[in-house]
């Protein structure tokens, strides 16, 4: 039972005849070593662990999505779109790989990207809270604000007391000049989360609005 586990989180069908290059005990030394490297914040030593892992399941979905996560906290954009793109050809609808992609355009400052890979996620999963979180992020920052209210009010009918889609509207309303709705919804930002920095900000800002 074990080995037909591993066989389905370490190979891709294009890569079964590589299991037989290492033990179970081996991959999973492997990965314990990348998680202690990772805690430490070594991500090269964390991707040095997994180098023989890489080099016999090349195609194997996990350490492609685990080499994509490595490569983005060490800042390294170009390869950790590279793995995930590897990883989304086994699962084309990883909506955890797809998530992974809109941090890597988002650590780029690319809000284009970042818009269009989240709309793709929530054509999958119309109301993934991250994706709908971030596809709010990447209008407002594309100065679409109509769009971006309307994102945020369709999640708050789902979750009223969210923090994060009542800030996003708040700043949606605010630049609509809508300033009596947006001073209402950062009051209730600081009531939910007393201290929020947003929500001081923005009241700050509505002071003499």
């Amino acid at each position: 039972m074990v080995k037909i586990s591993l066989l389905i989180l370490l190979a891709s069908a294009g890569s079964v005849c590589a299991l037989k290059t290492l033990t179970q005990n081996e991959v999973q030394k492997a990965y314990y070593d990348s998680y202690l490297c990772e805690k430490s914040q070594d991500y090269v030593c964390a991707m040095k662990a997994l180098y023989p892992i890489l080099s016999g399941y090349q195609s194997g979905y996990t350490i492609n999505f685990r080499m994509g996560w490595l490569s983005y906290l060490n800042g390294n954009y170009a390869d950790a779109l590279r793995f995930y793109k590897r990883a989304l050809k086994i699962y084309p609808a990883s909506i955890e790989v797809l998530d992974c992609i809109s941090l890597v355009h988002k650590a780029r400052n690319d809000w284009a990207k970042v818009e269009e890979q989240n709309f793709q996620i929530i054509k999958i999963d119309y109301f993934n809270q991250t994706a709908n979180y971030w596809y709010a992020v990447a209008l407002r920052e594309r100065k679409k604000h109509d769009l971006a209210e309307k994102v945020c009010r369709k999640m708050l009918t789902l979750f009223p007391t969210s923090v994060w889609f009542l800030q996003e509207l708040g700043q949606d309303l605010y630049f609509m000049k809508d300033y009596k709705q947006a001073r209402a919804i950062f009051q209730s930002v600081g009531v939910l989360e007393p201290g929020n920095e947003t929500a001081k900000k923005y009241l700050n800002l509505l002071h003499n609005k």
